[in-house]
């Protein structure tokens, strides 16, 4: 177009950078490009396939990699008492009530941690009937999930609205 910002063929000044590090697609039957994606492949149906199989190669590649920075090594937040008691007196059925209890219950040890370093709050969580992690830690008599709890200050005494504690759940 006469008098427009860009030539036929030519891209605009401010995109250059940012087109010249594309990669362009490429479909799977493409048999003239010479290079072969069949280990990528492989793998990556094994890893559907397989979550726990790719979860450790994940690790592995890791710990070759060596130390590097990224968001978990931020330092922690901590909470103030009353953003603890605002949180914990919040009883609601939430995703992350509905996601809390899915990685006690699994025993997801190192997923709450992540989850814990990234928002210390979700320790205080408590669903529609009052109970919360320390709740569904007893009651799936997961130990190491009732320290990290403790540790953090969660209280295991109070009550649901059915007037049971956690440790009254180890009971039934």
């Amino acid at each position: 177009v006469p008098g427009g910002r860009s030539c036929p063929g030519q891209s605009p000044p401010g995109l250059r950078e940012i087109l010249a590090k594309k990669k362009d697609f490429a479909q799977l039957e493409d048999f003239n490009r010479g290079a072969s994606d069949e280990q990528y492949q492989k793998e990556y149906f094994e890893n559907l396939n397989n979550p726990e199989l790719a979860r450790k190669r994940a690790e592995m590649k890791k710990k070759e990699e060596g130390p590097t920075k990224s968001k978990n090594d931020l330092p922690a937040k901590t909470l103030s008492d009353e953003e603890k008691i605002e949180i914990y007196s919040r009883w609601e059925d939430t995703e992350d009530t509905t996601l809390m209890w899915k990685i006690v219950n699994g025993n997801a040890v190192d997923d709450l941690e992540r989850w814990l370093k990234a928002d210390p709050g979700v320790a205080w969580l408590r669903s529609g009937d009052g109970r919360g992690p320390m709740w569904w830690a007893f009651e799936s008599k997961n130990q190491d999930i009732v320290t990290i709890l403790m540790k953090m200050g969660v209280p295991h005494s109070d009550k649901d609205k059915n007037g049971l504690t956690p440790v009254d759940l180890l009971k039934e």
